[in-house]
C-alpha cells in the first residue's frame, strides 16, 4: 500500500510540476518493475534523427530527454534538484547496422554526451572510420552529480560504435579540438584544474596537447607551463616593460 500510495504521489507531482524547470532524482529503491515502468511513461525521452554513415550500413540513433522542437523538461522527484542545462543533450547513442539488422548502444556506463563528428572528411585513414565525441562521464568535484561543473573529454570509437576510447586527459576539461588536415593528428585545448579546487575557471591553466593517432602514445604538449612562462616574460619585457 505504501509503494502504491509513493507510485501515486509521483504521478500527481509529476502534473503539477511539469513545466518546472527543476530536475531532480527519484528515490526507486523497492520499486516494483511495473512501478519503474509507469514512471518512465512521464518521461518520454527521444530518438533524434537518424545520421547515416557514409559508405557503410550503420545508422545512429542518439538518445536524448531535449527534443529540439519541444526542449521540455522533465521533472524528477527527490531532494536533489538539476538546473534543467544540467541535463545531457544525449545521453546515450544507438546503433544500427542495415545489413546484419543489429543494434548496440554505445555505452551503458553514466555519459553526458555533448555532441559528436560523422562522415570526416580530408583526414587520415583512422579519423575518416571513426566518430568523434564530446564526453563527460567523471564525477570531478565529487557531488554525486554528473553536470556542467564536470570536465568534458574526447573520445573516439568505430563507426558501428565499437572501441570507444578517451583520447584527452582525464582530469582536464576539454575546450576545443582541432583537425590536422590529411592526417590522423588532432590539436586540442583543455582547461587544467591548477589550484586543484576541483573547479575549472577561466584563471586556470590552458594546455595544448597533440594527439597521433597512428602512435600509441600519450598526447604530447604543445604549450606547457615551462614555455607559457617564458612567452608570458618575453610578453611583459617587450610590450609592458616602461623603457
Amino acid at each position: 500500500m505504501k509503494k502504491l500510495f509513493f507510485l501515486l504521489s509521483i504521478i500527481i507531482i509529476y502534473s503539477c510540476d511539469r513545466n518546472n524547470l527543476k530536475i531532480e532524482t527519484i528515490e526507486n529503491e523497492n520499486l516494483t518493475q511495473h512501478q519503474i515502468d509507469s514512471i518512465l511513461t512521464n518521461f518520454k525521452f527521444e530518438y533524434d534523427k537518424p545520421v547515416f554513415i557514409d559508405s557503410t550500413s550503420q545508422v545512429l540513433l542518439p538518445i536524448t530527454t531535449q527534443h529540439s522542437e519541444r526542449k521540455k523538461i522533465l521533472s524528477r522527484y527527490s531532494s536533489d534538484e538539476y538546473s534543467w542545462t544540467d541535463y545531457p543533450r544525449y545521453w546515450n547513442i544507438l546503433f544500427y547496422n542495415k545489413s546484419s539488422n543489429q543494434t548496440r548502444l554505445l555505452t551503458e556506463s553514466k555519459m553526458r554526451i555533448t555532441d559528436y563528428a560523422v562522415n570526416i572528411k580530408e583526414t587520415g585513414a583512422i579519423l575518416s572510420k571513426s566518430i568523434l565525441y564530446k564526453i563527460g562521464d567523471i564525477d570531478y568535484n565529487k557531488d554525486k552529480k554528473l553536470n556542467n561543473d564536470d570536465p568534458e573529454h574526447l573520445f573516439i570509437s568505430k563507426t558501428d560504435g565499437t572501441e570507444l576510447k578517451r583520447l584527452s586527459p582525464k582530469n582536464e576539461y576539454l575546450i576545443s579540438y582541432t583537425l590536422i588536415p590529411n592526417s590522423d593528428q588532432i590539436v586540442i585545448e583543455t582547461i587544467r584544474d591548477t589550484n586543484s579546487d576541483l573547479e575549472f575557471k577561466l584563471d586556470d591553466e590552458k594546455i595544448w596537447y597533440l594527439i597521433n593517432l597512428n602512435s600509441n602514445a600519450q598526447p604530447i604538449e604543445i604549450i606547457n607551463s615551462g614555455l607559457r612562462k617564458k612567452i608570458e616574460n618575453l610578453y611583459f619585457e617587450q610590450w609592458l616593460k616602461k623603457k
